[in-house]
């Protein structure tokens, strides 16, 4: 019988983000009190690089955004 790799069929959450750490897709990561998942495997590459990461849900410091 033939075999079908799925590979990961659901999000995976990480921790805090790691250059040192292979991550592949959907793997998600927190960073700077945001939440990011990956698009495409990689190591070494911030989640600021948006060939790899997408920003998935931002801090929002709302102390600064009442008093502006």
């Amino acid at each position: 019988m033939a075999t079908i790799d799925l590979g990961v069929i659901k999000p995976v959450f990480r921790g805090a983000y790691n250059n040192s750490t292979a991550y592949i897709l959907d793997n998600i990561v927190t960073s700077g009190g945001s939440s990011y998942i990956c698009i495409l495997a990689s190591t070494g590459n911030a989640v600021s690089n948006g060939t790899y990461w997408t920003l998935i849900a931002q801090r929002d410091d709302l102390a600064t955004t009442l008093t502006t």
